[in-house]
């Protein structure tokens, strides 16, 4: 059996990865803000999947540099461990989404995201989504991990692909372009397209 640890994206729950096909042999543990992982005996699987996406690559990489002893494959999708700054979101973008967060500019994020509406929550927590967003701008980001593999979306409204392809050249992870925006996952439509393991599953 092997384990996917999946490090969701911001503001985002278990539905977003709902429709991708799922493997016999593959438990997947979706982890949602505020993003501890607990209650799991890794000795049990046979290999670990650490996938982030958006934000979850930061808590991702946070996860892979506290548990060093653990045998894992790093899978970052269209995000970054350093998520404000040059290879990011500049941080005069980051606190006005921060300062001027509503319904109406949460449903504006979905559609830069190439996300349709019908994921957006009926009562959507702002103030939650706001204690997301100020832990990630009161963050560290000088240590982070290296992503074994990386899937970047070519039209990414949130992240330019311009910023994550520069920081993951300089970083020598084995990348691949998708033609989607950030949110991905109507071209990577199962879990063996992600992992990328051909012959295991």
């Amino acid at each position: 059996m092997h384990l996917i640890l999946f490090f969701n994206g911001w503001g985002m729950n278990e539905d977003i990865i709902k429709n991708i096909i799922p493997k016999d042999n593959m438990t997947v543990k979706c982890i949602n803000y505020p993003y501890i992982v607990k209650d799991i005996e890794f000795f049990k699987y046979k290999h670990i999947f650490v996938v982030g996406w958006s934000f979850g690559v930061y808590y991702a990489s946070k996860f892979l540099l506290e548990n060093k002893y653990l045998n894992c494959t790093s899978i970052a999708i269209n995000g970054v461990p350093c998520l404000i700054g040059e290879y990011g979101i500049s941080l005069k973008m980051f606190k006005l989404t921060l300062n001027t967060l509503s319904n109406d500019n949460l449903k504006k994020f979905y559609l830069n995201m190439g996300l349709s509406l019908k994921f957006f929550p009926k009562k959507p927590n702002l103030e939650i989504l706001k204690k997301e967003l100020s832990d990630i701008l009161n963050s560290s980001f000088e240590n982070h991990c290296k992503f074994d593999r990386v899937f970047l979306g070519k039209y990414d409204r949130i992240i330019p692909y311009s910023k994550q392809l520069k920081f993951y050249t300089k970083e020598s992870s084995f990348i691949t372009t998708l033609d989607c925006g950030h949110y991905p996952f109507e071209t990577l439509k199962n879990w063996r397209d992600i992992t990328c393991e051909k012959n295991e599953f």
